[in-house]
């Protein structure tokens, strides 16, 4: 009962910290059929709060998703956007088990840069909510075993 207490503080603490020691693929324990997240991201107070909600949102599916999160500004983070194909500049881009582009509600929505709503002005808000990312989630654990 403790351990399933101390994920939900855990992950909160982590996003809160903002620091590049969060878990990444290579350290993290991955079991079959668990959903993969992997979040890459600017680190600093603008996206940080978009961040910490996108946290309470990855805490509410426990064991089912394993979260991955790469800084832009880390050798790791660099290495993750060339690898997707990132070349602009991001605030934050969202994958779930690879892909970043998914039917929500009968719409195309790509979890890229900021949620509707949530941008600074300097950068564009992307076509997606935190409603529409709980809902891909919800799909996706549902299909997992």
């Amino acid at each position: 009962m403790k351990g399933n207490i101390l994920w939900p503080v855990l992950v909160l603490l982590l996003a809160a910290c903002g620091t590049s020691a969060a878990p990444t693929a290579e350290n993290q324990d991955v079991k079959p059929g668990m959903v993969m997240v992997d979040m890459i991201y600017l680190n600093h107070p603008p996206v940080r709060p978009v961040l910490t909600e996108v946290d309470k949102l990855l805490v509410n599916y426990g064991e089912r998703v394993s979260v991955a999160r790469y800084d832009f500004d880390t050798p790791e983070g660099a290495d993750f956007a060339k690898a997707k194909g990132l070349t602009e500049h991001t605030p934050l881009a969202i994958f779930i088990n690879g892909s970043m582009e998914f039917t929500v509600g009968g719409r195309a929505v790509k979890f890229y840069s900021f949620p509707q709503g949530q941008s600074t002005g300097m950068v564009p808000e992307g076509g997606w909510t935190i409603e529409d990312l709980q809902q891909a989630l919800d799909e996706a654990t549902r299909k997992s075993p």
